[in-house]
């Protein structure tokens, strides 16, 4: 299942990392997430990495992803992604 548009808007200057995470009741598989990029964009390149997972001993899944602005300028995200297929 994909997704778009998730979680609250935040902006990234060059050179900035956001760290975000998250969770589903019930174990989702692989899912992975990147940046959802807002216009206007100042030039911004916004690169997500050290994509990883948590299962906890109730079934939850808690998911981590880290998106980096390598780009000229800023822009706003939030999350988009989904499992694979």
């Amino acid at each position: 299942m994909a997704f778009n548009n998730v979680g609250p808007l935040t902006f990234l200057a060059p050179g900035q990392t956001a760290f975000w995470n998250y969770s589903y009741p019930s174990d989702h598989g692989t899912q992975f997430a990147s940046a959802d990029v807002k216009a206007p964009n100042q030039g911004a390149i916004h690169m997500a990495d050290q994509q990883s997972k948590r299962k906890e001993n109730n079934g939850n899944a808690t998911y981590f992803v880290q998106i980096h602005n390598k780009g000229i300028g800023g822009a706003f995200h939030n999350l988009q992604g989904g499992g694979m297929s």
